[in-house]
């Protein structure tokens, strides 16, 4: 019924009303546009910061925002320059993707959000003050796409910190298993998050090139062409 609690609640705890969840999203919206400064300004930070978000632990809530990232990745190529303005746009959702993807679902879904990002990067390159369509399909230099692929390689690590989250709760899926996995397991996550942070400076910040960004990444053996497949996906993109 509508007062009906998940497994995520703690007899006795307090829940998230459906105003707890509106502020949640806000936050997620808040955390994307904090991180990115500090991704274009080459800093490094802890991979947890992303996770400072607050998780929705209402089945319905996360159903919502299930539909919503869908229709995000489902929208038709012509909207995908006019959303990398918006402020519920790829970054926004490549964060909410922590909180509704499996890791799973992530592998199945991280190289159409790295394709979401990559246009981002390029339509705001060439087009700072707002556009609706690419009018520069040019490739440019890494340093224009650096800060989005940075972002999509610490969403990628802080999946990697929790291969041990139970994806098989059926009441509330993996935003419900993530949550209870965080609320229970301080110590490895913050060993885990340092192992990823490593990771990230050693491995990802030095890159220089988008091949080299996909070696780093693990995604060559599905990408196997890096300057076609950014050539291609520009050139898509109306």
């Amino acid at each position: 019924g509508p007062g009906k609690k998940g497994r995520c609640y703690k007899e006795g705890g307090s829940g998230r009303s459906s105003q707890g969840w509106v502020r949640s999203v806000q936050s997620s919206k808040r955390s994307a546009n904090q991180i990115l400064p500090a991704l274009a300004a080459g800093s490094c930070f802890h991979p947890a910061f992303i996770l400072s978000c607050p998780f929705s632990s209402r089945t319905r809530a996360t159903s919502r925002e299930e539909k919503n990232l869908q229709g995000f990745l489902e929208q038709p190529k012509e909207k995908w320059v006019e959303s990398a303005f918006e402020v519920d746009g790829p970054h926004y959702f490549t964060v909410l993707a922590l909180h509704i993807l499996s890791p799973e679902q992530w592998r199945a879904t991280r190289v159409e959000i790295l394709r979401r990002l990559l246009v981002t990067s390029q339509a705001r390159a060439v087009a700072p003050g707002g556009a609706t369509r690419l009018t520069d399909k040019a490739v440019k230099d890494y340093s224009a796409y650096r800060s989005s692929l940075l972002f999509w390689a610490l969403v990628d690590l802080i999946y990697n910190m929790f291969k041990k989250v139970p994806t098989s709760n059926t009441e509330g899926g993996w935003s419900c298993s993530l949550a209870e996995y965080i609320r229970h397991n301080d110590m490895p996550i913050y060993e885990a998050a340092d192992k990823a942070l490593k990771t990230f400076q050693e491995e990802f910040m030095p890159v220089e090139t988008f091949s080299e960004f996909l070696d780093a990444a693990g995604l060559l053996s599905e990408i196997t062409d890096p300057e076609s497949f950014l050539k291609d996906l520009l050139n898509s993109v109306p």
